[in-house]
């Protein structure tokens, strides 16, 4: 079995729900990230269910994929497509224990995680890997720049906000002042190179629950890694991240019990070359999943 022949499987009861958002509205430059929840869904067929790295099989956990909520190509902004899919993901989260969203924009990261808050309030926190800091004020209206200062200025503290992956030529100074204002747990490129993913994905963690959080939202920003391997993303940049070390982050963050759900997002699947970047957020899906099912054969649920 291909893990795209897993993901079609009909689970009554899920452990996990998988919910495509296909917007590309609210990018601030101009995408068909539309078009990538089905190309992502066809890339799973290049992918066995098996890891064996970590000895662990994605098969083991039962899947619902509900597919793609109303995108927003007939709208003239993404306004309403934001208040679907925070109404699906409500929704998502009261049929299964983890959800995950695949984009589409990052704007997504906003509504989806409101309506993850809305179906199970809680100390909730916020893990991004991405290239940016994405704390642009939202002056007009909701963009892939704004969620997690929109997030923050709704009411999510900033110190339970963590950034892996963060790039020297990604922000602009004052949204990077504002960051560090929030109290934001920042972890730059050269922190993850020099320590290890290891260290620093269990370092977040261990933050952000010494700070109260008990669910953990990841918003896996696929512009992170290096350009060289992320063409579809349109703001990814040279001298990002490796993707050994974004699959080892997705994997650990999966194994994580405080995680309970997460986005893949601003992946342009009709901008790829060869398939690379749409394949390496497959992988990254899938490496999630495999922490899940680690988790699971461990007896750690969230």
């Amino acid at each position: 079995m291909n893990a795209r022949e897993w993901l079609a499987g009909e689970a009554a009861t899920p452990d996990v729900v998988v919910l495509g958002a296909p917007i590309a509205r609210a990018s601030i430059t101009p995408v068909e990230s539309w078009s990538t929840p089905p190309a992502f869904r066809e890339a799973l067929r290049r992918f066995p269910t098996w890891d064996a790295e970590q000895s662990a099989d994605v098969a083991q956990l039962r899947v619902r994929d509900l597919g793609d909520v109303q995108g927003d190509r007939g709208d003239t902004d993404a306004r309403a497509a934001h208040q679907r899919l925070q109404e699906a993901a409500e929704s998502a989260a009261r049929r299964a224990a983890h959800v995950v969203v695949i984009g589409g924009d990052n704007s997504l990261t906003r509504p989806v995680m409101q309506g993850l808050m809305d179906a199970t309030p809680g100390p909730w926190g916020l893990l991004t890997l991405d290239a940016h800091h994405d704390c642009r004020p939202a002056i007009d209206g909701s963009r892939n720049g704004t969620p997690v200062r929109e997030l923050i200025e709704a009411g999510l503290p900033g110190e339970r906000v963590a950034q892996i992956g963060i790039h020297p030529l990604g922000n602009a100074q004052e949204h990077a002042d504002w960051a560090r204002a929030q109290g934001i747990h920042i972890v730059p490129l050269h922190t993850v190179r020099r320590l290890g993913m290891d260290a620093v994905v269990t370092s977040s963690i261990a933050q952000m629950v010494a700070r109260g959080v008990e669910r953990v939202y990841v918003d896996f920003d696929i512009d992170v890694v290096d350009r060289a391997f992320a063409p579809a993303c349109p703001a990814s940049l040279p001298g990002g991240m490796q993707p050994d070390d974004l699959l080892r982050a997705a994997y650990l963050l999966g194994c994580d019990p405080h995680v309970v759900a997460a986005d893949l997002c601003e992946v342009d699947a009709n901008a790829d070359v060869n398939n690379m970047t749409v394949r390496l957020m497959a992988a990254t899906f899938l490496n999630f999943c495999a922490g899940l099912a680690t988790r699971s054969r461990n007896g750690n649920r969230a």
